[in-house]
């Protein structure tokens, strides 16, 4: 299968395999990877050759989509909206049991594991066209996560289309997986999986924690 550039008709062909039930993999914008999508669970999961039922990401187009399912205080929710759109990490957070069908392939022991970080724009018609949609990093189980379209096309071989979003990403830096950031009822912060966004702390996900807890206190202080 080719591996044609982000482009109108690109994005309808990656709406079309979505909707007909197939994964593909999309360029998230630098320094994360690229992604296995899907409107199923099981479709990631098979791609990446893992277990059908094993739980994914989400990703949603704003948190307001899940928002109504979280246990959270309602003042934490304008801090998970700037660490999944400002600072693009992914989020771990609980969730009530009654939440809709959807939400739960990414949900563990009670807790959601979504982003809600934007998408490059020329792809940003493919989630918009779904609402939400399971992802995980692009890449077989045990092998890194793929940063480039050649890399994904070398992995996944024809089992699925690759959109190449190369030329709208930086490559001149390092990428990675999303770090995961785990916030509680009261809006709490802690690292539950190192990653890419975290990088500069070396192996303190702790400070790393804390910066993002000032640094949403200063930018919350600078919206009042």
């Amino acid at each position: 299968m080719p591996v044609p550039p982000v482009g109108d008709d690109t994005v309808r062909r990656a709406v079309a395999a979505l909707r007909e039930g197939a994964p593909v993999a999309i360029p998230l914008p630098s320094p994360m990877p690229y992604t296995i999508t899907g409107t199923e669970a099981a479709a990631v999961n098979g791609a990446k050759g893992r277990p059908a039922d094993q739980p994914v990401g989400l990703t949603v187009t704003d948190i307001d989509a899940v928002a109504p399912y979280l246990d959270v205080a309602e003042e934490v929710l304008p801090m998970m909206r700037w660490l999944g759109e400002s600072e693009r990490v992914s989020l771990l957070a609980p969730v009530r049991p009654d939440g809709p069908r959807w939400l739960r392939p990414a949900t563990l022991d009670g807790m959601v594991f979504f982003t809600s970080m934007p998408w490059i724009p020329e792809c940003a018609g493919i989630l918009a066209e779904f609402g939400h949609l399971y992802m995980s990093s692009a890449n077989l189980t045990g092998s890194p996560p793929t940063t480039t379209a050649a890399e994904t096309r070398a992995a996944f071989g024809d089992r699925l289309l690759v959109v190449d979003g190369d030329r709208l990403r930086d490559g001149t830096r390092p990428h990675g997986s999303t770090t995961m950031v785990r916030v509680n009822s009261h809006g709490e912060l802690a690292v539950a999986r190192s990653g890419i966004n975290n990088a500069a702390f070396g192996n303190d996900p702790a400070a790393y924690a804390t910066d993002l807890a000032k640094r949403w206190n200063a930018h919350a202080d600078t919206s009042l």
